[in-house]
């Protein structure tokens, strides 16, 4: 293998707020190992968050992105009128073309799109380069997320534009699949995370800024407020667990985006309206992660869609604190029931009872945490992201 630097021109196009995909894509570009062997340059919006997370890391920016009627246009479970539709593929005419200019300046060997309509631009503008388009797919191809017109147009853009496509799961590349997408083509890289950026905490902060008493356990759920998310579920968990007669204090830890700011009014509303307010906590969205999960007894996940992966998940783990996780999706592919966490249907909240009680009952707690940042190291880990893109590179070159 040769020792020069692989030339890649990274593409995404998020321009409020970093989702798990952006926040990956830092911490991978700012891996050791990364620096060594690629040469990266990363088309993004100029003064995004995402430009502005990559400024330590010494990348070279080039400004990239799509205009309002673009951004705003939400692919995701949402459907849009004719005049939406085209003024979107006008803005996607007007970024293939900028970014085509990119790489013909950068002239990168791959091009790796982070989103789904930075695939779609992204792809068209290698099409008739030498560079190839490998597709990293954060989402998850399915009707619980995407219209058939969606999954549709997709699956003939990625046959048609795509070299590889690098979902985050095996759940994920089976929906691939099942959409007309060629497995040969496919590559599941599960995501990882930086080990050292997620030490434990002992002095377990989140606990005492809530008063919660020594001995007395702390359940949260974290990430961002949205019914598919599943946090009226864990209030009604948190209610069932009072009603049992246990001890113990619920968290809910995010916010609601603009959109679904109505989704946390009622939220609120239902702990105000049943006196929940010593037993729930709302905490918003904190800088120190491990900090905040380390301050956890069990991370309860209670998504009634499936996950593409679960990135919540292995930072928990990695911190020693066990899950409690919806049995759908890439989940099942991260936790190892009776091992370090444990699975329950989707919305069924009897059965996160029984399953939480199970993993609170003495001794037990300690049992989890013993292996869950063992399975992190051994299958979650940012090294092993590094290695598994390499080699999917190496394939290509």
């Amino acid at each position: 293998m040769s020792s020069r630097r692989l030339r890649i021109l990274v593409v995404d196009h998020v321009t409020k707020v970093m989702g798990g995909a952006e926040v990956n894509l830092v911490e991978l570009l700012g891996h050791c190992d990364v620096r060594e062997r690629w040469e990266t340059q990363v088309a993004c919006r100029g003064d995004s968050p995402l430009d502005k997370a990559l400024v330590p890391l010494g990348c070279q920016r080039h400004d990239y992105g799509f205009g309002a009627s673009l951004n705003e246009l939400r692919i995701v479970g949402r459907g849009f009128s004719p005049m939406a539709k085209f003024r979107g593929w006008q803005e996607m005419q007007r970024a293939r073309v900028r970014l085509r200019e990119i790489i013909d300046a950068v002239q990168p060997e791959i091009v790796l799109s982070c989103t789904n309509k930075d695939h779609f631009v992204a792809g068209a503008a290698a099409q008739s380069t030498e560079v190839r388009s490998v597709w990293w797919v954060n989402d998850l191809l399915t009707r619980d997320f995407f219209s058939w017109p969606i999954r549709g147009l997709f699956a003939i853009k990625a046959r048609s534009l795509a070299r590889r496509l690098a979902p985050v799961s095996d759940c994920g590349k089976a929906a691939l699949i099942r959409e007309g997408v060629p497995a040969k083509r496919i590559v599941t890289i599960h995501n990882g995370i930086p080990l050292e950026k997620y030490k434990r905490d002992e002095g377990r902060p989140l606990r005492s800024e809530l008063g919660v008493m020594d001995g007395e356990p702390l359940f949260g759920i974290l990430g961002r407020l949205t019914p598919w998310k599943g946090q009226d579920r864990f209030l009604e968990l948190a209610e069932a667990w009072k009603a049992a007669g246990l001890p113990g204090r619920f968290a809910i830890i995010g916010r609601a985006f603009n959109e679904e700011a109505h989704f946390e009014t009622a939220l609120r509303a239902y702990v105000r309206d049943r006196r929940l307010e010593r037993l729930v906590h709302f905490v918003p969205f904190q800088s120190n992660v491990a900090a905040v999960l380390s301050s956890l007894d069990v991370l309860v996940h209670m998504s009634v869609k499936p996950e593409p992966f679960g990135r919540v998940l292995i930072e928990a783990m990695a911190v020693g604190t066990p899950v409690l996780a919806s049995r759908g999706g890439g989940v099942p592919e991260i936790v190892t029931e009776g091992l370090d966490g444990e699975l329950a249907e989707p919305g069924a909240v009897p059965e996160y009872l029984a399953k939480l009680r199970k993993m609170s009952a003495p001794g037990s707690l300690a049992a989890y945490a013993q292996n869950t940042r063992a399975t992190v190291k051994k299958k979650f880990s940012l090294d092993r992201v590094v290695g598994d893109f390499s080699n999917l590179f190496s394939a290509l070159r």
